[in-house]
């Protein structure tokens, strides 16, 4: 094994640089090295991405439109439907 870490695995396979079937051999291996107590682990120095407190307005106006969407096509079908009936009780009167 190289010393490689599962991350840099993943990175030269995506970037096409070691085969599927090179990579899931050398993952097996790293995880039995793992398991076994042989290989030396790093700290992960992860650090997760922030979280803007700031919510977007667009996206906020899309929802909302998105869920009164269909509200507002059944007032439209509705009044359309009252607004027949009405012309047609007029005429026939």
């Amino acid at each position: 094994m190289n010393n490689k870490s599962l991350s840099q695995l993943t990175k030269d396979y995506s970037d096409g640089k070691i085969s599927q079937r090179d990579y899931r051999e050398m993952r097996a291996k790293l995880v039995q090295e793992i398991v076994a107590g042989n290989a030396t682990l790093k700290e992960n120095k992860y650090t997760p991405p922030r979280i803007s407190k700031k919510k977007s307005k667009k996206k906020k106006k899309l929802i909302n439109l998105q869920n009164k969407r269909p509200l507002f096509i059944a007032i439209g079908i509705l009044s359309a439907i009252i607004i027949i009936l009405t012309v047609s009780v007029l005429t026939l009167r």
